[in-house]
């Protein structure tokens, strides 16, 4: 049995004595996207300086010459926010590191900055999702490559980057281990916490804090692919009732794999949870809820996938990983990668999850999609009713925003 994290317990260097932390007066976020892109504005317009790091040269010289994104149509940046492709300019000096690169990015590029920092420099994860080969968390990812120097933690939560962007009001939450009474670095940790809340707090974010990393990492990185079954749901014409049910089912595996990883199930009530599941799972801007929208008007996966560049459809492979360590069995993350793999069609996951009494759900093997293929089984009884109606196309909406949930 694979035995539950504890993040003051990990397989790297012994924690380094650190007495008065950096004041956060410079900020670098790494990754120019929507999100990435909204964060570095609201960073600074809360008084710190900061730079965006871009791996691309004309983005960074789009960025600087006129302020604006591609990946934020219609916004205008602060200008005197600064972009750059030069990745050793862009740390320079810096006391706040934010990674907003896509979650299989985050260890190879903490690889190319291990042993730039000074011991205390606070190090974010603005990803969600798990590592792909190893399932790991994105902070177990950060307190790895940079053996415990920095302090480490989560910025998750509701938030779509447009809005952020526009200075709506936004709530998210950050989780740093190191915020338990317990930990060696706890008072450190504490006094750069409250400086970022602080901080953000002029940008019209305001940030909760928790010590439950594990809890509420696990709901950043579930939710999306909970919004893949809501948004086959939605294309299905099944109902809001379906979608309530939907919802439960997903909130249930959160709650058993933050026990079984040793999380605090109450992480989950709070915006890294239940804020960022609701907003995700409700709004055609998710990326997620749209390709679960295509998977269920007959879009390939492949092709869906491609499309929407969705986290949600990562995370639904990899948690396996973690089901397997742990001996659980998390049955919309199952339903999600049968979609995914051509197992079961749409309607017969979500029948899987919403029928009474269903049976138990087939196993997945090498073959299964070819020798029986989903379009040939029996209709569920839940999708009964449905069989008179025309083929259902996936709404998308006309105008679409930027988000990168």
């Amino acid at each position: 049995m694979f035995e539950p994290i504890d993040l003051l317990k990990t397989n790297v260097s012994p924690f380094p004595i650190i007495r008065t932390p950096p004041a956060l007066h410079r900020a670098t976020v790494l990754g120019a996207g929507a999100w990435g892109t909204a964060l570095a504005g609201a960073l600074h317009r809360s008084g710190i300086a900061t730079t965006l790091w871009t791996r691309r040269t004309e983005s960074a010289d789009r960025l600087n010459t006129t302020h604006r994104s591609d990946a934020l149509p219609g916004i205008s940046l602060p200008p005197a926010l600064k972009a750059t492709d030069d990745l050793a300019a862009a740390i320079r000096d810096t006391q706040l590191l934010i990674f907003a690169v896509p979650a299989s990015a985050t260890r190879d590029l903490a690889r190319r900055l291990a042993g730039t920092f000074a011991p205390g420099t606070l190090v974010l994860s603005a990803s969600k999702g798990f590592e792909r080969e190893t399932g790991a968390f994105m902070t177990q990812v950060l307190d790895e490559t940079f053996e415990r120097r920095v302090l480490t933690g989560a910025l998750t939560g509701p938030s779509f980057a447009i809005e952020v962007a526009r200075s709506e009001p936004t709530t998210l939450t950050l989780a740093m281990a190191a915020l338990d009474p317990a930990h060696p670095h706890h008072r450190p940790a504490r006094r750069q916490a409250d400086a970022l809340v602080r901080a953000l707090s002029q940008a019209a974010i305001r940030v909760d804090t928790t010590s439950d990393a594990i809890g509420a990492q696990i709901g950043g990185a579930l939710k999306n692919q909970i919004a893949i079954a809501c948004g086959m749901a939605a294309a299905l014409g099944l109902g809001e009732n379906a979608r309530a049910g939907i919802l439960t089912r997903g909130l249930d595996d959160m709650r058993r794999l933050t026990l079984a990883l040793g999380g605090r199930p109450d992480t989950l009530l709070g915006s890294c949870g239940v804020g960022d599941l609701f907003l995700t799972a409700a709004s055609h801007q998710s990326r997620n809820t749209r390709l679960g929208m295509r998977l269920a008007g007959g879009s390939p996966a492949t092709d869906a996938e491609r499309h929407e560049l969705a986290e949600g459809a990562i995370s639904a492979r990899t948690v396996a990983i973690l089901e397997s360590r742990l001996g659980i069995h998390l049955e919309l993350a199952a339903a999600v990668r049968d979609v995914l793999d051509g197992i079961r069609s749409p309607g017969q996951a979500l029948a899987g999850l919403l029928e009474p009494q269903a049976q138990a759900r087939t196993p997945s093997r090498p073959g299964a999609a070819a020798a029986h293929p989903p379009t040939a089984a029996p209709l569920p009884a839940l999708l009964r009713p449905l069989q008179r109606r025309q083929a259902v196309t996936a709404a998308m909406p006309h105008a679409r925003e930027c988000s990168h949930v």
